[in-house]
């Protein structure tokens, strides 16, 4: 015959030892959902917003250590603006390749879109413009990469090239004046001229004079820095 007492304080002492169990239990579901609602809001505030150079030599730092050129100088400076003011985590990716053109800039811009760039710094002509490219031909490619861009909602800083007037004085005037044409008609915003205070200075250049040296970079990194944090404002 089953003894009923027996029974009763088997069952009281498995009922005892489960409520510790399951509250556990319960308790590191809270803290598992805790812990996940809190990695998700850190992985959304340090959500970097970057901002992609696509240029040429200049950008990419040729003769230059990587953390010489003004892509990383111009990263510190708005990392640092941000511990100030702009409260975000700033990217610059660096897409400037020796030798680039326009042509190549539409080629990859595309490509390089697909790293969802917050904001764009279009940097690219003056190899165009040293091999004396037709200026409308020049044109018409900055203007499919800007297109590019605002038909992905990006902001775009245009970066103002100026050449030598190897190929005469009207083909320089006109290269020059094309970036400001660009900038009225699909009304972006521009820097006058990239290498302001860099380009034509010995000592701002490296020996072969037309690839800035560290400093010609700080002073690179500063005239961008200038207009992209006007930008950077207005799109927070």
């Amino acid at each position: 015959m089953t003894n009923l007492h027996s029974i009763f304080w088997f069952q009281l002492r498995i009922y005892l030892f489960l409520i510790p169990l399951l509250a556990l239990a319960s308790c590191g579901e809270e803290i598992s959902s805790d812990n996940k609602l809190v990695t998700q809001k850190k992985s959304s505030a340090q959500k970097d917003f970057k901002i992609l150079i696509l240029g040429d030599s200049l950008t990419e730092g040729y003769g230059v250590m990587e953390n010489e050129a003004y892509p990383f100088i111009l990263e510190k400076k708005l990392n640092l603006d941000s511990e100030r003011s702009l409260k975000r985590n700033f990217r610059v990716i660096n897409g400037g390749i020796s030798g680039a053109t326009t042509s190549g800039g539409v080629s990859r811009i595309n490509w390089l879109l697909q790293s969802n760039p917050d904001f764009l710094i279009l940097a690219l002509g003056g190899n165009d413009g040293l091999r004396g490219i037709p200026i409308e031909k020049i044109k018409e490619n900055l203007i499919k990469v800007v297109v590019a861009a605002q038909s992905n909602n990006i902001p775009i800083l245009l970066a103002g090239m100026k050449i030598p007037p190897n190929y005469g004085i009207e083909y320089s005037e006109s290269f020059t004046n094309l970036y400001s044409q660009i900038s009225k008609e699909y009304n972006i915003s521009m820097i006058p001229f990239l290498l302001q205070g860099v380009g034509g200075d010995p000592s701002m250049n490296l020996p072969d004079r037309i690839h800035p040296n560290p400093k010609g970079h700080e002073i690179i990194a500063e005239t961008v820095h200038q207009y992209l944090i006007q930008e950077l404002f207005t799109t927070q």
